[in-house]
C-alpha cells in the first residue's frame, strides 16, 4: 500500500506559474516518486502551442528539480509528451513515465496539468548541498550603442543586480555575495590572476563573467494592406557566461544564450531598466527567463566543487578560516590544509602547484561567514600562513 503525501512548489519563469505537487509513497519503492504539475503560461498572440510547451516544460522541470534529477533531457521529454500527448517512457532512468493529464484554456491562459513517474539520482555527492558564494563585475556590454534605443545606458549594472537576485530566489545553494562596482574586460592572458584577485578581495569561491553580446532591435512596418497597425519590434537578447575557479582562476563552465521578445516600448521612449514595469514587460520576462536557464547550468557546474575557503589569521593554537555557518560549516567538522604555490617550467609557462599539509584540522566555532580550526592531535602549524586553502572533507 502506497502512503501519500503532498508538497507544493511554486515557481515563476517568464510568464510561466508551476505548481509541482508531490505524491509520495515510501513503502516498496523507497527512491520513486509521482509528481504531479500544474502550469500556467499566457497564450501572446495567439499562439497556443508555444503556451503550452513553456507550461509543459517548465512544470516537468522544476517537478525534476524538486525531486533531485537532471534536467537536461526536460525539453526533450516535453516535445516527446506533447506529439504524442499519452504516456511517453523516458530512455535517461531517471523518468520512467511521463502523462500529460489536461489542458484548459480561459481567456489568455493556458493550464496543463502533467503526471511523472521520477527516480532521481541516488548518488549525490557531498558538496552538493554546501551554499556557494560567487563575485563577479558589471556584465560587459559589447555593444554600447545598442542602448540608444530606448535610453537603456545602464542596463549593464540594472541586469548584473537582477541576475544576482534571480540566484538568491530561484536556488538554495548559489549565492552572488559581491559585484563589483565596474565593468571588467580581462586580457586572456591575465585572466586567471584577475579571477584569483577578486575572488581574495571579496571572500568568495567562484567569480562569473559575463558579456551582454546582443541588444539589437529589429522593426517591422506595417504592411500596404494594413496602415493603420503600428510598426512591430523585437529586441533580442544575447549572453556569454564564464564562471571560474577562484581558488586557482580556472574555468569551469561557459556557454552562450540567446532569446527575443516584442519590445513593448515606443521607440523614443526613456525607459527605467531597473523598474519593475520594464522587468515585467514581455522583453523583461524574456530576459529572466533566460537568466534562469543560465542559474541553472551554473548550478549543476558548481554543485559538486568542493567547499573552498582561506586562512584569515593564524595563531599559535589554531587559525580562524573564511568559510563558516553560512557555507554549511558545523562544529567538529574536518577540514583539508593546503597552500598553491605557483611554479615556472623552463619554458616560461605557470603552473599552480598544491601542498598538502598533514593532520587532521577540525572546526572548534562556527560563525556566520568564518569558523575557529584546531590541529587535532597537536599536528605541528609552524608552516601555516594567512591565504593557505581550506577544503571541507
Amino acid at each position: 500500500m502506497r502512503q501519500l503525501n503532498r508538497v507544493k512548489v511554486t515557481a515563476l519563469f517568464n510568464i510561466v506559474v508551476v505548481v509541482v505537487c508531490l505524491i509520495a509513497f515510501f513503502m516498496g519503492q523507497a527512491n520513486a516518486a509521482w509528481y504531479e504539475a500544474k502550469g500556467y503560461a499566457i497564450v501572446e498572440n495567439g499562439n497556443k502551442a508555444d503556451a503550452k510547451r513553456k507550461a509543459t516544460q517548465e512544470a516537468l522541470k522544476q517537478a525534476m528539480l524538486f525531486a533531485g534529477a537532471s534536467i537536461q533531457s526536460v525539453h526533450t521529454l516535453a516535445n516527446g509528451l506533447l506529439e504524442s500527448e499519452h504516456t511517453t517512457i523516458s530512455t535517461t532512468g531517471e523518468v520512467a513515465q511521463l502523462e500529460l493529464i489536461d489542458e484548459v484554456y480561459s481567456g489568455n491562459m493556458v493550464t496543463v496539468s502533467v503526471r511523472a513517474d521520477i527516480f532521481p539520482k541516488t548518488k549525490v555527492c557531498n558538496a552538493h548541498y554546501d551554499e556557494k558564494h560567487f563575485s563577479t563585475t558589471r556584465f560587459l556590454v559589447r555593444n554600447r550603442q545598442q542602448l540608444t534605443h530606448g535610453n537603456i545606458a545602464k542596463f549593464d549594472e540594472a541586469f548584473t543586480q537582477q541576475f544576482a537576485e534571480l540566484m538568491r530566489t530561484s536556488t538554495d545553494t548559489l549565492r552572488l555575495t559581491h559585484i563589483a562596482p565596474h565593468t571588467a574586460k580581462f586580457k586572456t592572458q591575465f585572466t586567471a590572476q584577475n579571477v584569483r584577485n577578486l575572488s581574495q578581495q571579496t571572500n568568495t569561491q567562484f567569480v562569473i563573467m559575463g558579456i551582454i553580446d546582443d541588444l539589437s532591435v529589429e522593426s517591422s512596418d506595417p504592411s500596404l494592406f494594413t496602415p493603420w497597425r503600428s510598426a512591430d519590434h523585437k529586441r533580442y537578447f544575447g549572453l556569454t557566461l564564464r564562471v571560474y575557479d577562484g581558488i586557482n582562476g580556472g574555468l569551469l563552465f561557459t556557454k552562450a544564450y540567446t532569446t527575443s521578445a516584442d519590445w513593448t516600448f515606443d521607440k523614443f521612449e526613456s525607459v527605467d531598466e531597473f523598474s519593475s514595469q520594464f522587468w515585467h514587460s514581455r522583453y523583461g520576462l524574456a530576459v529572466q527567463e533566460l537568466a534562469q536557464n543560465a542559474l541553472q547550468d551554473i548550478r549543476e557546474a558548481t554543485a559538486c566543487q568542493p567547499l573552498t575557503g582561506r586562512v584569515l589569521h593564524v595563531t599559535s593554537d589554531g587559525f580562524s578560516v573564511s568559510l563558516g555557518r553560512d557555507n554549511g560549516i558545523s562544529e567538529n567538522d574536518e577540514l583539508y590544509l593546503y597552500q598553491a604555490k605557483e611554479v615556472i617550467d623552463n619554458y616560461g609557462r605557470k603552473y599552480l602547484q598544491y601542498v598538502v599539509y598533514p593532520g587532521t584540522f577540525v572546526v572548534t566555532n562556527a560563525f556566520g561567514n568564518s569558523s575557529s580550526v584546531v590541529a587535532e592531535n597537536n599536528a605541528i602549524m609552524a608552516n601555516i600562513q594567512e591565504n593557505d586553502f581550506v577544503v571541507k572533507k
